[in-house]
């Protein structure tokens, strides 16, 4: 089933948000490439899914790896990954561990989280900096509530008084 941390990742390469070095996109290209890899499988495993919806992903996929990778081994290796992943996702449609159904909702999930811009992994990871800065820029978008570019507010409610304390 897909998470909501492959979308995010899927997002994140493809909107490229900071720079970082070539072993860290290989590394994050490939544990994408097993998530991402079975839901394009177990879509290619359904004959009711349109074929062209599933090529956007592999295209996009694809443009992800060819950035990533410095060199065509490496360029080879990452694209075997997704393949063996792809492989994995059709058998488990083949062997009824996944239904089409199932498939069809994670193809659409994964297809909303990456709608948007073309792909551009010139920066695949956040900077160390960034990733661990609470002053971080919000990404862009619609405003979130407690959200700006200056902080993040996380909130609670709880009884600090009377019976439910």
């Amino acid at each position: 089933m897909i998470t909501r941390l492959t979308l995010v990742l899927f997002s994140a390469l493809l909107a490229g948000t900071a720079d970082a070095p070539a072993g860290d996109k290989t590394d994050v290209i490939r544990d994408l490439a097993g998530r991402v890899g079975p839901i394009v499988g177990s879509a290619l495993a359904c004959r009711d899914i349109a074929r062209p919806r599933i090529q956007a992903i592999v295209d996009k996929f694809t443009a992800v790896i060819m950035e990533a990778s410095s060199n065509e081994a490496e360029r080879s290796d990452l694209t075997q990954s997704f393949d063996r992943s792809v492989a994995d996702g059709r058998g488990a449609v083949t062997t009824g561990r996944t239904d089409c159904r199932s498939a069809d909702r994670q193809l659409t999930d994964l297809e909303r989280s990456i709608a948007g811009p073309a792909p551009s992994v010139a920066a695949i990871a956040p900077s160390s900096a960034a990733a661990t800065s609470p002053t971080a820029p919000a990404a862009a978008g619609s405003p979130v509530r407690g959200v700006t570019d200056q902080e993040i507010r996380f909130g609670i409610a709880a009884p600090f008084s009377g019976s439910a304390k």
